[in-house]
């Protein structure tokens, strides 16, 4: 079962290892006060609607075009694949076809104190196909809750399992995202590598790819977005809480939350329990009545 999404981010500069990573190469990760170079850990950024951003937060883009202090990309593509294994659990496939590399703008908390740093959202239209293709998993939705955000009509409702996962949603037993295998990303790297002086040959060895340790807490939250009333999105959010990281920055110690072990891979995948994800879904739709 596969479904085009309408939008994703995810947040690599939300992760110490990688950027110690590039540290360690001798990339000047996000910003060399001495000289003014800049080589932030890129968002990996997609939208079905297009996007507009200032000049200098874009990164790396396919095709751009330029407006005054605004760089305008055009519509792109993430497919997400939905496929349950022989043990009742279900693998999540996002597969980004059309994408582009943008630094994150300033903000008043850094992404290493947040909790979610990898978000997929689908249209609407796919939660009936959802719901029908998972329906033998149903239960009785005991254990299940659900919380909101949001403001100005746009509410998000995700749902948690257990009263103590509500920073993360359901239980994650797996996942692997990471940078590697993503064409803009090597061109951006290349180039840095350059501008750095880092040779060429040390981005063969590097790890910049996350996936789930034992001791990794993470969850996933499945939600709905509502817009004045109505339905417009299935959100699926990746969060990790623990156990915490320390590295030694440019300019001193940071500390974070854990985004996994660091790996080589272009493989990208989220695992859950099936029966999990349809209760989820089924939570979150009954909160304005299910009526939808």
């Amino acid at each position: 079962m596969e479904f085009e999404l309408r939008r994703m981010n995810v947040f690599f500069p939300a992760s110490l290892e990688i950027q110690e990573e590039l540290l360690k190469a001798g990339f000047k990760v996000p910003y060399d006060k001495e000289t003014g170079r800049k080589t932030p850990v890129p968002v990996v950024s997609s939208s079905m609607e297009g996007r507009k951003l200032r000049r200098g937060r874009l990164l790396k883009a396919k095709d751009v075009e330029m407006k005054d202090k605004f760089a305008v990309i055009p519509e792109e593509r993430v497919l997400i694949e939905f496929e349950v294994t022989e043990k009742d659990f279900l693998m999540i496939r996002p597969k980004p076809l059309e994408y582009h590399l943008e630094e994150l703008g300033f903000l008043s908390v850094p992404p290493r104190i947040w909790g979610t740093w990898a978000s997929f959202s689908l249209p609407f239209s796919a939660y009936d196909a959802l719901l029908s293709e998972l329906e033998e998993f149903k239960g009785e939705n005991k254990g299940f809750y659900t919380a909101s955000k949001g403001s100005r009509g746009r509410i998000e409702v995700y749902a948690y399992k257990g009263r103590t996962r509500k920073d993360l949603g359901i239980p994650l037993f797996g996942y692997s995202l990471g940078l590697h295998g993503l064409t803009l990303t090597e061109e951006y790297l290349m180039e840095k590598a350059e501008e750095n002086g880092v040779p060429e040959e040390r981005l063969r060895y590097l790890k910049l790819g996350l996936r789930k340790r034992k001791e990794t807490k993470a969850g996933l939250k499945v939600g709905i977005v509502w817009e004045n009333g109505t339905p417009v999105e299935v959100t699926l959010k990746l969060s990790t809480t623990e156990p915490r990281v320390r590295i030694r920055g440019l300019y001193g110690e940071l500390v974070g939350k854990s985004r996994g072990e660091l790996t080589r891979t272009d493989d990208w995948y989220i695992v859950v329990h099936a029966g999990d994800f349809i209760s989820a879904l089924q939570s979150v739709r009954g909160v304005f009545g299910g009526n939808v």
